[in-house]
């Protein structure tokens, strides 16, 4: 028995050494919907890494009848695919924001496997043809992430060559460090705890951490948002992202479950308050003005928000 157990944790400990990153990612392939289902238009985006590897996405266009004042990149958690975590945007083009949808390598269609710090590749490939994309009309890009992807976001948007890429960035529960957030979810297993101190020194360099690029975000409009109830990414590294930031930003407290603020119609307004005030958002004229309401002064139909899919026991989402 007392060998099994050693070759047990001796195989543990290899498979954590050999693929650390895994703590990280849980990529799913197949859709479980598509933004046609939602009563979205929509387009298939794919985009060449310069070594071939094609990497995924979902445009959406601005509604019909809503003038485009600007696009919005969304970057996803951790787990699953575009296709779960469409319910946290699907809102935006209806409030006249065309959205674009990235799957990092390995996620839904895209080719690959997720290794850190590999996908900041992906990040920057979506950020470089949104920036040169025709489609997009010179009107303001805003770059929303959430959970990893906020993360991730956060350490790419803070490169050199970034800087002004971006007219907003919006970062819900980021964490502020890999290493910090890798040691906070071993912590969390019995199993994993005592191996921390061997797996947490595998993880990005602390110069890639969120915290140490967030403040080269500036001059640009940042807001940060962070639930206090998070039950996967404690509060205090929102309020430590916040801390590290440069000004102009804006922090924002939420409430409930992780990444679930969006479907809350006055985040929502939150979200599209911050991007008109900090001139994210182009502007109409009254003739191009979209009616707040439909019909006899009721408000359009929300769209269907499907459930959300378990992640598997052996797995952390964010």
């Amino acid at each position: 028995m007392a060998m099994v157990l050693r070759l047990s944790a001796a195989l543990l400990l290899g498979l954590l050494l050999a693929g650390c990153s895994k703590l990280f990612f849980y990529p799913m392939s197949p859709w479980v919907q598509n933004p046609e289902n939602q009563g979205l238009q929509y387009e298939d985006i794919v985009l060449i890494h310069p070594r071939g590897m094609r990497i995924h996405g979902w445009w959406l266009p601005a509604a019909d009848d809503a003038p485009a004042r600007g696009t919005v990149y969304f970057l996803h958690g951790n787990a699953q695919n575009i296709s779960t975590h469409l319910a946290n945007v699907q809102w935006l083009p209806a409030r006249g924001y065309n959205v674009f949808l990235l799957d990092y390598r390995g996620y839904g269609l895209s080719e690959g496997k997720p290794r850190l710090p590999d996908v900041f590749d992906d990040v920057q490939l979506g950020l470089d043809w949104l920036r040169h994309a025709q489609r997009t009309d010179g009107a303001p890009l805003v770059v929303f992430g959430q959970s990893l992807g906020a993360s991730m976001a956060a350490s790419v948007l803070g490169e050199e060559g970034n800087a002004g890429a971006a007219d907003c960035v919006i970062l819900e529960a980021a964490f502020a460090s890999y290493r910090d957030i890798t040691s906070d979810v071993m912590k969390r297993s019995w199993l994993l705890w005592p191996l921390r101190w061997m797996v947490v020194p595998t993880m990005p360099d602390r110069a890639l951490d969120p915290e140490e690029r967030v403040a080269d975000i500036a001059p640009t409009p940042l807001l940060v948002m962070h639930s206090e109830d998070d039950p996967v990414i404690p509060y205090a590294h929102g309020e430590r992202l916040y801390a590290a930031a440069a000004q102009p930003k804006t922090f924002q407290k939420l409430r409930g479950g992780h990444t679930e603020s969006t479907r809350d119609p006055a985040v929502q307004q939150r979200l599209v308050d911050f991007m008109q005030d900090n001139d994210c958002a182009a502007e109409v004229t009254k003739a191009e003005e979209v009616p707040e309401s439909s019909g006899e002064g009721e408000e359009p139909p929300a769209l269907p928000v499907p459930a959300p899919i378990s992640t598997p026991d052996s797995g952390y989402r964010f």
